[in-house]
């Protein structure tokens, strides 16, 4: 009998093992590097056109950014507004309470918003943080505000 608890007794604890060895893993991989693109779903797409339609006072997540692991090597998602007078994008270090779920629960990150001052029409530029302009860009989305 005591060597039958004995071994269920080790094999128990090469189960505790495993597992803490899983948790350690999901617990590391919370913090990779990655980006939510927010806005996607609220693009129309009209001709060769993408469209953003946002109410005057409205605020809308366009990106959330995380810091995490390997690193973004040089570049970091950015976006910027052609008129933040009618638009404008304000970026925020953040954290997420979500696990697996930008910008992270460990290193945290940026979360990027728009906000709708007037009506008129601007056009968002998304690229690298670094470099993005109205000539060195990725995407680029017109945004009314009505």
């Amino acid at each position: 009998m005591a060597v039958y608890l004995k071994r269920y007794a080790l094999q128990l604890g090469e189960y505790m093992k495993n597992a803490s060895y899983i948790c350690l893993v999901l617990l590391l991989l919370q913090g990779c590097a990655g980006t939510r693109y927010s806005y996607t779903s609220l693009i129309e797409q009209t001709d060769d056109v993408s469209l953003l339609r946002v109410q005057r006072g409205e605020v809308t997540e366009l990106l959330a950014v995380g810091d995490g692991f390997p690193g973004w090597w040089g570049y970091y998602p950015g976006v910027i507004s052609s008129s933040p007078d009618i638009a404008s994008v304000d970026c925020k270090k953040a954290r997420s309470a979500i696990p697996f779920r930008e910008p992270g629960v460990i290193f945290g990150g940026e979360i990027c918003n728009l906000t709708a001052h007037k009506a008129g029409k601007a056009t968002l530029y998304f690229g690298n943080k670094f470099a993005v302009d109205r000539e060195g860009f990725e995407e680029k989305v017109d945004v009314i505000v009505e």
